[in-house]
């Protein structure tokens, strides 16, 4: 019994980390360029993602003070831009599709929150993100 119990530990441990992934910044930059990112805004959205999430798809962030949570690479809120349960806000998305390895929809929502509030949605812009640099890559 012990010895199932510790490969049911292992298949949900595995099956969780497989669903997230951790980026670094040449990988975020192949991805952005590869979803039709612009290049003037490349070095704005990785700077974004590490000051956000630490480039890590499954970062949450819990401490709102509104109760709301932030979601994935690029720290999308559910409160505005997508739901906890079914597809829903402007983005029309479930916010656990903003956690996975595919930051397919976290670019395409990303893209739209700038195109509505620009850069200043996120509150990491204005202090760390204004004259950020493309990585070495």
């Amino acid at each position: 019994m012990r010895a199932f119990s510790v490969c049911l530990i292992l298949v949900i441990v595995t099956a969780h980390t497989s669903l997230a992934r951790k980026f670094t910044p040449c990988q975020l930059l192949s991805e952005l360029r590869r979803h039709g990112v612009p290049g003037n805004e490349l070095a704005t959205w990785i700077c974004i993602a590490q000051r956000e999430s630490a480039l890590n798809t499954a970062a949450i962030n819990r401490a709102n003070t509104d109760g709301s949570r932030d979601n994935g690479i690029f720290q999308i809120n559910n409160r505005y831009w997508c739901r906890d349960n079914g597809r829903g806000g402007e983005c029309n998305l479930n916010c656990a599709a903003l956690r996975n390895d595919d930051i397919s929809d976290d670019i395409r929502c990303a893209q739209h929150i700038k195109r509505v509030q620009g850069f200043r949605a996120w509150t990491t812009y204005g202090p760390y993100c204004t004259s950020s640099s493309l990585p070495r890559c």
